[in-house]
């Protein structure tokens, strides 16, 4: 996969209090609509296979349609838009996106019942239009992909978040760990679950979701965390993705978060998933230290 990804805008119509963009912090739009402009320009032609455009929340910008037509006009093949699903509650405007060329709507889905995800996107009534934004997706003709980030909140409805995106038929289900900068690193004591805690919910959760057609991945995670399943990892090595975000170009998406945002200590040295494994995000290892990672024997498995 050869994507151009893009950071559209810092707004957002939620507050999550796990942000990596810090959206809820944000009073004003630091994105220049000519800048996207110009990085399109700049890279049509190169053998792109996907526009991502992300945020903040992309639906809410004003100039959506202007953009979409751009990425048609310079012949971009795909469009994927990662949103919180709130204005596709309007079929009419969903429908009005599919026709502009967009095949997938990467959706936040972060509860299985308006009482926790409308509590950790404090956003009330919130999750009912996400719902009905996944349903009318489905109508469109669009593909989806859910992404939950797993908090101490939500950890133990995981399963039923899961179950939830199969009763509604979710092409496919991603699982993030809570990344701890924007908002985020403010939520980082509150809010992030030990590696055990993870590992608890997250791993009968996996084997559940393999039993079903709907694919699954995991995002951000140390591959001691989720081994035995650590294949799902969706940083694979396959991706190429090529971001704009707040006026800086990252040419490798994933390099770029493995080099500057994660790294590795004392229990990485001789691990045999080393190689392939991104790390732990700075800010987690700095406040509770290293001594939850590590390769665990079998019999440990869940603990």
């Amino acid at each position: 996969m050869k994507q151009l990804s893009m950071h559209i805008t810092d707004l957002c119509n939620e507050k999550c209090g796990f942000c990596v963009v810090g959206s809820p912090l944000a009073k004003t739009d630091s994105v220049a609509y000519g800048d996207l402009i110009g990085f399109l320009l700049e890279n049509a032609g190169q053998g792109f296979t996907s526009v991502n455009l992300h945020g903040g929340e992309p639906t809410i910008h004003p100039r959506l349609f202007d953009l979409l037509r751009t990425i048609r006009l310079l012949k971009y093949p795909r469009v994927e838009i990662q949103t919180n699903g709130r204005r596709l509650k309007d079929l009419d405007f969903t429908r009005r996106l599919a026709e502009h060329g967009v095949e997938l709507f990467v959706v936040s889905l972060h509860g299985s019942t308006a009482l926790i995800q409308d509590s950790l996107t404090q956003t009330p009534g919130g999750f009912a239009e996400t719902i009905e934004g996944i349903r009318n997706a489905k109508r469109a003709g669009v593909a989806v992909r859910t992404n939950t980030v797993i908090t101490r909140m939500n950890m133990g409805r995981l399963m039923d978040i899961c179950r939830l995106c199969v009763d509604l038929g979710v092409d496919h289900v991603n699982i993030s760990n809570l990344h701890p900068v924007g908002s985020g690193f403010f939520a980082l004591d509150m809010q992030a679950p030990t590696v055990a805690e993870t590992r608890r919910f997250l791993l009968p959760v996996i084997e559940m979701m393999l039993a079903t057609p709907t694919r699954l991945t995991l995002e951000g995670f140390p591959l001691c965390v989720i081994t035995p399943h650590e294949d799902l990892a969706i940083e694979d090595g396959t991706r190429q993705i090529r971001m704009l975000y707040q006026g800086q170009v990252h040419d490798d998406y994933d390099g770029f978060m493995d080099e500057q945002m994660r790294g590795y200590g004392p229990p990485c040295a001789g691990c045999p998933l080393r190689a392939r494994c991104g790390g732990v995000y700075h800010e987690y290892a700095e406040r509770r230290g290293w001594r939850e990672f590590g390769l665990r024997e079998p019999s440990s498995v869940g603990g």
